[in-house]
């Protein structure tokens, strides 16, 4: 369960989301993801486009599906801590899974190389 402040429940009303963008990245149609949160095709349109209201409800049976935080549901909903995450996350999101694979890989050598070679460090 998921805390909104008042203030995060307004912002919802006006904000572009990004639905389409992860029912794509996801590979499904309207209608499995329809069947997927219990609701219909035409819901799940019109909550692409905005026709319908995205309330909280909506974002957590929708955040369940994507595997994502609710807040990452809305455009630019991004938990980035600056500017360089985001620029990153976007690009991650870009890439296809064995890329986001191979990245994570990399990345994970450079941060933590003793967790991908096996070994601890010497002091």
């Amino acid at each position: 369960m998921f805390v909104y402040l008042k203030a995060d429940l307004l912002e919802i009303n006006i904000m572009k989301n990004r639905i389409k963008e992860l029912r794509r990245t996801k590979g499904l149609t309207l209608q499995e993801l329809a069947e997927l949160v219990g609701s219909s095709n035409q819901q799940i349109s019109q909550l692409e486009t905005g026709r319908r209201r995205l309330n909280v409800d909506w974002l957590e049976r929708l955040s369940k599906i994507f595997d994502c935080h609710p807040i990452e549901i809305l455009d630019d909903g991004v938990l980035a801590q600056n500017e360089r995450e985001k620029i990153l996350l976007e690009l991650f999101r870009g890439l296809s899974d064995e890329q986001q694979q191979a990245f994570l890989k990399a990345t994970a050598a450079l941060a933590k190389p003793e967790l991908i070679l096996g070994t601890q460090k010497v002091q």
